[in-house]
């Protein structure tokens, strides 16, 4: 069937027999695509056809077509056919349709046979050409019976004065150049179209001076620059927080070329000539996984062979039972955990690969709530705005893009209240609107309706409907199918990681045989039953799954991936999560109660123990080492206690802050900066509450006792914070911190030294070292001199506590040590928390 096309009309093509170019094959639909003539030249878009239109293997929305055009309709490879051509013959006049000629934007140059064009003189009126050639339409299937397609009058042939052509830009200034983007999968029209015309250097940044101004507040403001040589041109970063990419690897200075794809921030640009054309990320992306495989040590296969792709603006719901692969499909979709084989494309782009640039673009909001409760729902996400956002964003501007995300969400009237007196699926909220500061194009949910009723369940799954509706691809993880309806496909995943159906959510329970989700569930625990085979070899899969997914380009030579940049500088890491911690701590007034309270009560209970004179002569005084004991282990305890449950009960925050940029060394210092000013505190509070008119020497080891004592229990209280810190990094939950916790103080308490005489004593004596309690009792005793008081029998003091500079300097250089072992201890079980993309920074 061929068609000669009439610029003056547009053509409706699809399966429907009164389609004006009729293609039939199952894999098109009715109406698939429509062509016309628009902006000088012919256009082909897709109208939301399932199968989907494409060119060159890679599906499109909008395209160009010109002749030699070879458009695929409902499969990438042997789908619908249609081809273009110009006409054989053409009348000498144009039809009253056509449209002027303007110049090109860019006009290669002439081949060496023939002579180089002229432009015209400014002065000169433009040339009117005839229009171009109405492209040649040329199906595959013949038409059926009854939809024998009218002939129109052929229109004149014109030769293209360029190979890219467009939309005309303001002005006049001819055509705009459109390209499809590089290592991309979807037509894209430029945002902006720039002619560089004779510039040496164009800026690119946020602040209004820039040549290029992008308001985006992940973009620097002063980002980049394009500089143009006699050499060509070159990408320089200029000293960028978020970074400066060339296809997706990050540079300081790289020399580009039409062929290459520099991303800032959410936009990407790419040169045409002297023309830059910017491509901004809007959200409306597509999002496939191929072949994704994982497995873990001992063979087991947690996602087997996933394929599956998701569109713009879908809502995707994944179900299943328990075990069945869900939480580490969305950690490999989100390049948390790559998938050990597979690609994961981001609108064309691998991921994996490009994970460094397009991470900002991708959010996930976690099962557990990624909030600190004390905090008011604004004050909690400006600071979050504050570690997502380059440190030279200003507090206003931060402070305006929480305020957006606070008005689009409904928390507006919510934004002074705490988070703790929120309701589960306000809170929700708030974890989402954490996630939307950065106006992310993917947004991902693990069980954000779990523990909810179902008006809650609802409610959110609405929010998520209008979040996608809004222009972004919503993929949640979910148990409830109640609401299943409004999303736009369905994943359901059976037992061993496979794809038991993808599709229309009405489509999942007749394809699976059955009527209610209850018993879909049920029927999962059969292993007889070839879920994943069954769908393979279903219509369905073709329809939804083969006849979408476009195959990636494999890479020409394995590519390093790079670890995403932090988005501040260290110090002003620390400095947002110091003040963060202090305002939790002092919004909590219970645990601000304890923590003035406890060393004061602990204090005031070793006045009770018998301590006897600390002035009298050698072995007149057995009990003298009692006050000692107590000052260690109310050291140990107070510091134990403040951070044993820190990191445990911060876990889900501190992953998906660390998957944004987080410094895992200034996550560190801010919790031992602020509990270590505060055991070091309490200590001190301790030392002088328990030796209230307590008599003493004048002198301790170098100067007063009660300096000494104070410094020696500030150091313990310090240590034993950080072993506080280790209990919490190596808890699975808080419910198992405090046995823990009970445990290492009883060991503290049998090896400090004063209930067991530990020196020369094999082994005891070896362990006691690994205590802190021991180095600290060492101290306190040398500076008192409390080896002479305690009456000896048989054995002689231990050789610590003896009261000389350099055997006290060894107790306190020892447990200065420990708490440095123990940092550093609990620095590595961190990382082991931490997304497997972000361990090796």
């Amino acid at each position: 069937m061929s068609v000669t096309l009439d610029p003056g009309r547009a053509y409706r093509l699809g399966r429907d027999p009164r389609s004006d170019v009729v293609v039939s094959d199952e894999r098109v639909s009715r109406t698939h695509a429509e062509l016309r003539f628009e902006g000088g030249q012919w256009m082909l878009e897709d109208v939301g056809s399932r199968g989907g239109t494409y060119l060159g293997g890679r599906r499109v929305q909008r395209v160009v077509v010109a002749p030699g055009s070879r458009i695929d309709l409902g499969h990438p490879t042997d789908g619908g056919t249609i081809t273009f051509r110009a006409p054989t013959s053409a009348p000498t006049a144009p039809p009253p349709q056509a449209t002027p000629w303007r110049p090109a934007a860019w006009t290669p140059p002439p081949p060496a046979s023939a002579p180089a064009a002229v432009p015209p003189p400014a002065s000169a009126p433009a040339p009117v050409p005839p229009p171009r050639p109405a492209p040649y339409v040329s199906g595959r299937q013949p038409a059926q019976p009854g939809g024998a397609v009218p002939m129109a009058t052929p229109t004149p042939t014109l030769r293209l004065a360029a190979p890219f052509s467009g939309p005309a830009r303001p002005g006049g200034a001819g055509p705009t150049p459109t390209l499809r983007l590089p290592r991309s999968g979807q037509w894209r029209q430029p945002a902006t179209v720039r002619d560089l015309g004779g510039a040496q250097v164009v800026s690119i940044g946020r602040a209004p001076e820039n040549d290029i101004v992008l308001t985006d507040l992940r973009v620097s403001r002063r980002h980049a620059e394009l500089r143009i040589d006699a050499g060509g041109h070159e990408i320089v970063d200029v000293g960028s927080r978020m970074g400066t990419y060339v296809n997706g690897q990050r540079v300081q200075r790289a020399r580009v070329t039409p062929d290459d794809l520099i991303g800032i921030g959410p936009s990407s640009f790419q040169l045409v000539g002297d023309t830059l054309m910017e491509y901004a990320d809007t959200g409306e992306v597509c999002l496939q996984a191929h072949d994704l495989t994982v497995t873990v040590g001992d063979g087991k296969v947690l996602l087997d062979h996933v394929s599956f792709p998701v569109g713009e603006k879908c809502l995707l719901a994944v179900i299943g039972p328990s075990g069945s692969g869900k939480s580490t499909l969305l950690r490999a979709l989100t390049g948390l955990r790559p998938a050990d084989q597979g690609v994961v494309t981001y609108d064309g782009r691998d991921l994996y690969r490009d994970y460094a640039e397009l991470r900002s673009r991708i959010g996930l909001v976690p099962q557990d709530d990624i909030l600190h409760s004390q905090l008011t729902v604004r004050r909690a996400l400006i600071y979050a705005a504050e570690l997502r956002f380059p440190d030279d964003t200003r507090q206003h501007e931060r402070k305006a893009r929480v305020d957006e995300v606070l008005q689009q969400l409904g928390l507006a009237n919510r934004k002074d209240n705490r988070i703790s007196s929120l309701s589960g699926g306000q809170r929700k909220r708030v974890s989402v609107a954490l996630e939307l500061l950065t106006k992310p194009s993917l947004l991902f949910l693990d069980e954000p309706t779990s523990g909810l009723d179902p008006g809650l369940d609802k409610s959110v799954m609405q929010m998520l409907r209008g979040l996608a509706d809004e222009g972004r691809t919503v993929a949640v993880v979910t148990h409830s199918v109640a609401n299943l309806d409004i999303c736009d496909r369905l994943l359901v995943m059976a037992p061993g990681g496979k794809i038991a159906y993808f599709g229309p959510p009405d489509e999942a329970l007749p394809f699976l045989g059955f009527t209610d989700w209850a018993d879909v569930f049920i029927a999962f625990d059969d292993p007889a039953r070839d879920w994943a085979g069954e769908y393979a070899r279903s219509p369905e899969y073709r329809q939804y799954i083969a006849a979408d997914l476009i195959q990636p380009v494999a890479a020409q030579q394995p590519v390093q991936r790079e670890l995403p940049p932090k988005q501040q500088s260290w110090p002003e890491q620390l400095s947002t999560l110091v003040r963060r911690y202090c305002r939790g701590i002092v919004a909590d007034r219970l645990f601000l109660g304890i923590t003035v309270a406890l060393p004061i009560v602990m204090g005031l209970l070793a006045r009770v123990v018998p301590t006897g004179n600390l002035m009298g002569p050698p072995n007149s005084n057995g009990n003298s080492a009692n006050l000692l004991l107590i000052l260690c282990i109310g050291g140990c305890l107070t510091g134990s206690a403040n951070a044993v449950r820190e990191l445990v009960k911060e876990r889900a925050i501190y992953q998906r802050e660390r998957a944004v940029g987080l410094s895992r060394s200034a996550y560190l210092c801010s919790k031992m900066l602020v509990l270590g000013l505060i055991t070091v505190a309490q200590g001190v509070v301790l030392t002088y509450v328990a030796m209230l008119n307590v008599k003493t020497y004048d002198t301790g080891v170098f100067t007063a006792p009660m300096i000494e004592l104070s410094l020696a229990v500030a150091l313990l209280s310090f240590t034993a914070m950080t072993v506080g810190l280790l209990i919490s990094a190596l808890a699975k939950t808080s419910e198992t911190t405090m046995p823990l916790l009970v445990l290492v103080t009883l060991v503290q308490l049998v090896f400090c030294g004063a209930l067991v005489h530990l020196d020369d004593k094999p082994v005891m004596e070896q362990l006691s070292w690994l205590v802190p309690a021991r180095w600290a009792l060492a101290a306190l005793a040398a500076t008192l001199d409390v080896g002479q008081l305690i009456p000896h029998i048989q054995d002689p003091p231990d050789p610590l506590w003896s009261q000389d500079f350099g055997t006290w300097i060894l107790d306190m250089s020892a447990l200065a040590t420990l708490a440095v072992v123990c940092a550093f201890l609990v620095a590595r079980m961190l990382r082991r928390h931490e997304p497997a993309v972000m361990r090796g920074k």
